[in-house]
């Protein structure tokens, strides 16, 4: 055989292998690595109107709507969703990527948690979110793979994978909603108040905010408190209070503990506890003290605020409610008690809140529970 020959052998077999190549590419399916898991979610994020969360059973976890004024938790009375928690965990979604495709064997499934929801111990949960024009698959989500994987599969499709994201889907209706109650910083307490069933009354106070501890008052003679500080878990137990679940408030309970705090700003918040079922749930109520509110605000402030109520500049924006917002561990005084007690009423009204044992328990200390034990007879 000449060289030539082989020349041309070789130029040819270079060809059929480019040909070969171009052709396994071309031939990839859509699903193949490097590709959206959901594609269109990414794009349709500012879209969707109603997402719902599938675990086990074919029990639903949880139905988000969109309203005009926020998403809400259909499944828990219409209560405000965690809008944050839902876009955190859609967009996650609409960025995974398809790391490698893994089994299309349905009784592989359940190995990676990817197993149809429908199915009694499914350990997957599946996630579907409606978009107005839009064809979105739904999705079920399978074990974790390390801190950042996930397996996935599309319902209905008999393809797993491996993906590039790990969304955080919780698995409870309560999980969804909007979990903070309130936030009233300890250092704004001016003032305690928690009356008992049996009528036993513990208060509370500071006479500045600079103070770092609490008085109680009416300790009995021959006692003293456990530690000094020992109150300031009360006046604190109104910062960042979260819920673990809630109900509409029917009728007023009966033998409840009523928790007053007052503020120095003049902001009051009235707690009314019932322990239940070995749970414990609260109803909350906002109002001013108007005395007080008039007492903090110094003259100048009072008269500039009033002038700026009186005349807004044309065309002005109202500034947010939060624009005054205060770094992280300074004090929080309400520049507007009023619109703070609206705003808190707004949001809790109505409702009935469960919270953890050990907050309930902080808010309503009887005296025993600040002091030393009695000395020995």
């Amino acid at each position: 055989m000449s060289m030539r020959t082989v020349a041309i052998l070789a130029a040819v077999l270079v060809v059929l292998l480019v040909l070969v190549m171009t052709g396994q590419q071309s031939s990839t399916p859509p699903g193949g690595s490097g590709a959206a898991l959901v594609p269109g979610l990414e794009e349709a994020l500012g879209d969707i109107e109603r997402v719902t969360i599938v675990k086990a059973d074919n029990a639903t976890v949880a139905t988000l709507e969109k309203r005009p004024e926020s998403w809400v938790v259909a499944d828990k009375h219409g209560y405000t969703a965690d809008a944050a928690k839902l876009r955190q965990a859609l967009t996650a979604l609409g960025e995974a990527k398809i790391l490698e495709q893994k089994t299309a064997n349905a009784e592989l499934y359940d190995r990676l948690g990817v197993e149809d929801v429908s199915a009694t111990g499914a350990a997957g949960i599946s996630i579907a979110a409606t978009a107005p024009g839009r064809e979105l698959p739904t999705v079920i989500l399978g074990n974790a793979e390390g801190s950042g994987y996930r397996y996935a599969r599309r319902a209905g499709e008999a393809q797993s994978f491996l993906i590039d994201r790990n969304p955080d889907v919780p698995r409870a209706a309560a999980q969804w909603v909007d979990s903070v109650i309130v936030d009233v910083r300890g250092e704004r307490v001016r003032e305690v108040t928690i009356t008992h069933p049996d009528g036993e009354v513990v208060r509370l106070s500071k006479e500045s905010p600079e103070l770092a501890n609490f008085d109680v008052a009416g300790v009995p003679d021959g006692r003293e408190l456990s530690y000094p500080g020992v109150a300031n878990v009360v006046g604190s137990a109104l910062r960042e209070l979260n819920l673990e679940d809630l109900e509409p408030a029917t009728e007023a309970p009966e033998e409840a503990t009523i928790v007053a705090y007052r503020t120095f700003d003049g902001l009051v918040v009235r707690v009314t506890g019932i322990e239940r079922n070995d749970e414990s749930w609260i109803t909350l109520e906002a109002s001013v003290d108007t005395a007080q509110a008039a007492a903090a605000t110094p003259p100048a402030e009072a008269a500039e605020a009033a002038e700026d109520a009186a005349a807004p500049t044309e065309g002005a924006a109202a500034p947010a409610a939060d624009s005054a917002a205060p770094a992280d561990g300074a004090a929080a005084p309400a520049a507007d008690p009023s619109a703070e007690a609206a705003r808190i009423n707004a949001k809790v009204g109505g409702w009935r809140y469960k919270i953890a044992g050990f907050q309930y328990d902080q808010m309503t200390r009887r005296m025993a529970d600040l002091l030393k034990p009695p000395p020995a007879a």
